[in-house]
């Protein structure tokens, strides 16, 4: 059963003026998060670069690319948490822009764009990946993470139909809700360190890492948005030759996600 294509932004803007606190020394908020989920892309190569990052969230990514030393970044967001993202990186190397990928006006003026976790939030993904690549320069690169579809087989039968009642739900609500199910993965993580389960990977790999309360958030970020695309392998091949890249690397990460690496 498909879920009807609304727009996920504002949902996503009242979770982060809530989930306001990144937590550097919690695993979910920390570098090494950053830099696992851009592999093999090194973010070292953004030092004294323009760089756009479409979907800034609470400004988690923000603050690690800050460290790399770009020459100018563009924050790109649509929800009203973009202040969030801006009260969490006061630095006047960035400029915000509150509105959506598919709005993007950019041409040829950024030499790196980066959105994690935001492509598969958006229904027009087609026409957000098309604005992304007008805005590289020529050789310029385009580094996105976006759910995948091959290992998520048996979460997603039981997830996308739970989150047809669940997207419903006021957020307090949706906030008990995903404490009991943080409960009950204690168990499922030390089945996976037994056993060959669905999501074993990620389970232990990344999920396992981060602290209760960002376990939480991680959940409620599954249960909550109207919209959620968990893309095929082909499916975002075709993607991005449509958007206009000739050259491209899709990395299964964990198995259960990918990260694009592709060049204008």
């Amino acid at each position: 059963m498909k879920i009807d294509h609304k727009e996920s932004f504002k949902e996503f803007g009242d979770q982060f003026l809530f989930y306001k606190n990144i937590d550097e020394e919690d695993y979910w908020g920390g570098l090494d998060i950053f830099i696992d989920q851009l592999k093999p892309f090194d973010p070292n190569k953004v030092k004294n670069k323009i760089i756009m990052e479409v979907g800034v969230g609470n400004g988690r990514v923000l603050r690690h690319m800050l460290k790399f030393k770009p020459k100018q970044i563009i924050a790109v967001d649509p929800a009203k948490s973009i202040k969030v993202a801006k009260e969490n990186n006061p630095s006047n190397k960035i400029d915000f822009l509150n509105l959506k990928a598919e709005e993007i006006n950019f041409e040829k003026k950024f030499d790196y764009v980066f959105s994690l976790g935001v492509i598969h939030h958006i229904p027009d993904h087609q026409i957000a990946c098309q604005k992304i690549y007008n805005s590289l320069k020529k050789k310029g690169k385009f580094i996105g993470w976006v759910y995948g579809s091959e290992g998520n087989e048996l979460y997603l039968l039981i997830f996308n139909n739970l989150r047809r009642i669940t997207i419903a739900l006021p957020d307090n609500v949706l906030r008990i809700i995903c404490h009991f199910l943080n409960l009950s993965c204690y168990l499922y993580i030390f089945l996976c360190k037994i056993m060959p389960l669905p999501m074993r990977n990620y389970m232990l790999r990344i999920f396992n890492k981060c602290s209760y309360k960002k376990r939480n958030l991680m959940i409620f970020d599954q249960l909550n948005p109207s919209y959620a695309k968990y893309f095929k392998k082909e499916e975002l091949e075709n993607i991005l030759k449509q958007s206009g890249f000739k050259k491209f690397e899709l990395i299964h990460r964990h198995k259960y996600s990918w990260t694009i690496i592709a060049e204008k």
